[in-house]
């Protein structure tokens, strides 16, 4: 399971963040709150994540912190 994630914010929309981590970017899916508090494209970056498997998808999920995370996966 992939609980973190760090490397460099690529780029950001209020919904969505692109992370390169060791040259493999990651597209995470974000809540507002989260994209509100990243730093701008370019600078360094650790999301919590959250990883959800469907039969017709995955996703990759990115919160500011655990406790954003723990609070969709219990909504979810």
């Amino acid at each position: 399971m992939i609980v973190t994630l760090e490397g460099t914010l690529v780029e950001c929309t209020p919904l969505l963040a692109v992370v390169e981590a060791n040259g493999i970017g990651y597209e995470l899916n974000i809540p507002v709150t989260t994209a509100e508090k990243l730093p701008a494209p370019g600078r360094p970056v650790k999301l919590h994540t959250l990883a959800v498997y469907r039969e017709d998808s995955q996703s990759l999920y990115g919160f500011a912190s655990r406790e954003e995370a723990w609070k969709f996966s219990d909504a979810g």
